[in-house]
């Protein structure tokens, strides 16, 4: 008789990975050190994109790499398709989050003039929650960064003060929610994944803006608790807004076509 199933109990109690996780592991390994080679090396000065040297864009690539490398591996590991609801469902999530950017624009510009960095990092959650809301609302890899950037696509069109900026930081933050969901294998859509997947979509955004934006405006001490407000912020606001937000949306009725709306209702 077959030993296997035998060998496969062991490894199991052993706490080993299946190979195929395994392998995900490995690849996703390989796309973070991808994305801190392109930051320790940076990227040239030329060409410009969009009027933004090259160079300028070196942390948001790095982290597009190393983040959306690291979700898409995970991603292919559930092979969870989607359907015509949830692409009707996360459109509107996103195009509802961009026009909520762009009222939000609207109040940032004077509200900036009194509240300068590293305090104003308190209230970027505000431009994470679409991330968060579309992850688990949504429950499809990709929704994350799909709803986040569709906000920023609209937030843009309107007009904002930061122009074709919105869009890849919009693609940045939406996968710093993402791979939290990914390294969940996007099996986990409760509160704390949701307040975890605000504090990744915080953590990048701070890191971007003290980056991109206060390069030397803002010495290390003060970048460090800029980030840390900004996790802070994406916790709160992204995190338990976008939970409440959903269980609000699910005792409506109007995602009972979805697993998330069902699963809230069971609740």
């Amino acid at each position: 008789m077959s030993t296997e199933p035998t060998r496969t109990h062991d490894a199991g109690r052993r706490g080993l990975l299946p190979p195929e996780r395994a392998g995900g592991a490995a690849l996703a390994a390989v796309f973070v050190v991808a994305g801190l080679a392109i930051y320790l090396v940076g990227l040239p000065d030329s060409p410009d994109v969009f009027g933004t040297p090259l160079s300028d864009l070196t942390l948001p690539v790095a982290l597009f790499v190393a983040l959306a490398g690291t979700s898409l591996v995970f991603a292919v590991l559930t092979s969870a398709e989607w359907r015509v609801v949830d692409i009707v469902v996360a459109s509107v999530l996103g195009v509802a989050g961009g026009l909520v950017f762009a009222l939000w624009n609207i109040a940032w510009k004077p509200l900036s003039e009194s509240l300068l960095p590293p305090a104003s990092a308190i209230v970027v959650g505000i431009w994470l929650f679409p991330a968060v809301l579309g992850g688990i609302v949504v429950r499809r890899p990709g929704a994350a960064v799909y709803t986040e950037l569709l906000a920023a696509v609209v937030s843009a069109l309107i007009g904002n003060q930061w122009g074709f900026a919105t869009v890849w930081y919009g693609l940045v933050e939406g996968l710093g929610a993402e791979v939290v969901f990914a390294l969940l294998l996007y099996r986990a859509w409760q509160l704390v994944p949701a307040l975890l997947a605000g504090v990744g979509a915080g953590v990048t955004v701070g890191l971007l803006d003290t980056i991109v934006y206060y390069p030397e405006a803002l010495d290390a001490g003060q970048k460090l608790g800029y980030v840390a407000l900004s996790a802070l912020s994406g916790l709160v606001i992204a995190g338990l807004g976008s939970w409440l937000l959903f269980r609000a949306l699910a005792r409506t009725g109007v995602l009972s076509g979805l697993a998330s709306g069902r699963a809230a209702a069971r609740v």
